[in-house]
């Protein structure tokens, strides 16, 4: 019995591990998409212009080497391991974040590649909603693009989406960094176009 109770334990802590990586995952599309410029230092050249590209043409990101679009997020998820390790709590928490994390950008590829050109595992999770389909992912690509920031799951974006967290982080850091990317919120009171410091 002890092992079942073990088990079940493991079982619901993975699964709030890979929700929470797929929200830290939603939360730093949301970045991408909203704060900053092409010119904004390390941020602009590293994220806003790859998203900006990848909003102008959705499916070129599959033409870039699957290890240059995610370098970014191997640094962050080395960075994890390192610090983890660094600070004794290297568990198999921290090794499976980081492992979901890897393939977070990937998932997000698979959205936009042709169905016949995904491996059959993929199609599998994606067909029992472990790996978001990307009937899901578009309505992230239609104007006014913003909603769908989660990009492994189809299970938060419904309810973040429904709750109005993004408006909740828009009301909040967007007086402080600017949204410059973003005419859509360009009628609210709070709105700023560059960062408080700027």
């Amino acid at each position: 019995m002890q092992f079942f109770i073990h088990f079940f334990s493991i079982a619901v802590s993975a699964i709030g591990l890979y929700l929470l990586v797929d929200l830290i995952a939603g939360f730093f599309h949301w970045a991408e998409d909203t704060l900053g410029t092409s010119e904004s230092l390390i941020w602009g050249p590293a994220f806003v212009k790859p998203n900006v590209l990848h909003h102008e043409r959705p499916n070129e990101m599959n033409k870039i080497h699957w290890f240059r679009n995610s370098l970014p997020i191997y640094v962050i998820c080395a960075i994890i391991i390192v610090v983890s390790w660094a600070t004794g709590h290297l568990g198999w928490q921290a090794w499976f974040i980081s492992f979901v994390g890897l393939f977070a950008q990937q998932a997000h590829r698979w959205t936009h590649a042709p169905k016949k050109s995904l491996p059959r595992a993929v199609r599998i999770l994606q067909s029992v909603g472990v790996l978001q389909r990307s009937k899901h992912h578009w309505k992230h690509h239609r104007p006014p693009h913003n909603t769908h920031f989660c990009v492994v799951t189809p299970w938060l974006n419904p309810i973040f989406d429904r709750m109005g967290f993004w408006q909740f982080l828009e009301r909040l850091l967007v007086p402080i960094f600017g949204a410059p990317r973003r005419p859509d919120l360009k009628g609210k009171s709070w709105y700023r176009d560059k960062a408080a410091w700027a």
